[in-house]
């Protein structure tokens, strides 16, 4: 359930590290979370975004990229 009286902070709060940032991309989307930064390949070797949870909490999801 969704606390009322949280306020979300304006920085990431969770980082996860996946096999399949793009299927994890899709699925944000499919669920209609709120995608804070899209999906994209990062100068320091992930691809990666930021969705909102429903409590308005940032996530960063990347997957390490082969070099």
């Amino acid at each position: 359930t969704r606390n009322p009286n949280h306020k979300a902070p304006p920085y990431n709060v969770a980082h996860l590290l996946v096999s399949d940032a793009n299927a994890a991309y899709r699925s944000c989307q499919h669920h209609e979370l709120r995608i804070i930064r899209r999906i994209e390949d990062k100068d320091y070797g992930l691809r990666a975004f930021v969705f909102a949870d429903p409590d308005g909490n940032r996530i960063d999801v990347g997957e390490i990229l082969q070099r």
